[in-house]
């Protein structure tokens, strides 16, 4: 009986940290107060490179470092969170491009947008913060993009996973998606 009741409650609990998740949309997605304290206690304390990139972030503690041919970044086994690096250079980053926010509105139909922020990373460059879910195998995804630059180069980082998970991970995955140095 013990058990039955431990899984309604963790049931529960993940219901309604999904319905937090999908409902905050008109709410900031960063917790500045808190920020400091996920820096010192939850991020690396080196930059850690991108491979093939001039991108490094601090990545969560425990995140192990991985890449293919077409993607590297870091990953986090236990939760199946991940961090991914793109580099564009020649491709200046625009803070005020036109319809740049419609653009990232309009994704396909088993994607929805649950809004934007912008930001400054911890170097004061400007970006914008992009939330997103969707599902894989009918596990619900959060996707958390950063889009910042420079003129000369525009940064792309992903960050996804399992939204029974944000409420331990968003803040931790949003500053180190923050530290980008390039």
């Amino acid at each position: 009986m013990k058990k039955i009741s431990f899984l309604i409650f963790v049931c529960f609990l993940s219901f309604s940290q999904i319905h937090a998740v999908f409902s905050q949309t008109d709410e900031s997605f960063v917790d500045k107060e808190q920020a400091e304290l996920y820096i010192v206690r939850d991020l690396e304390n080196d930059h850690r490179e991108f491979l093939n990139t001039n991108i490094k972030i601090r990545p969560p503690k425990h995140f192990m470092e991985f890449s293919s041919d077409e993607l590297s970044g870091f990953m986090h086994t236990g939760t199946a969170a991940n961090i991914v690096g793109f580099e564009y250079p020649g491709r200046p980053y625009i803070d005020n491009y036109e319809g740049f926010m419609e653009s990232l509105k309009e994704v396909d139909e088993t994607t929805t947008f649950l809004g934007a922020e912008k930001v400054k990373t911890h170097q004061g460059r400007e970006g914008t913060l992009c939330f997103y879910t969707f599902q894989v195998d009918k596990v619900d995804i959060i996707r958390v993009i950063l889009y910042t630059g420079d003129y000369n180069t525009m940064i792309f980082l992903q960050a996804n996973y399992p939204a029974a998970f944000d409420f331990l991970i968003r803040q931790v995955i949003i500053q180190s998606l923050l530290s980008v140095e390039f």
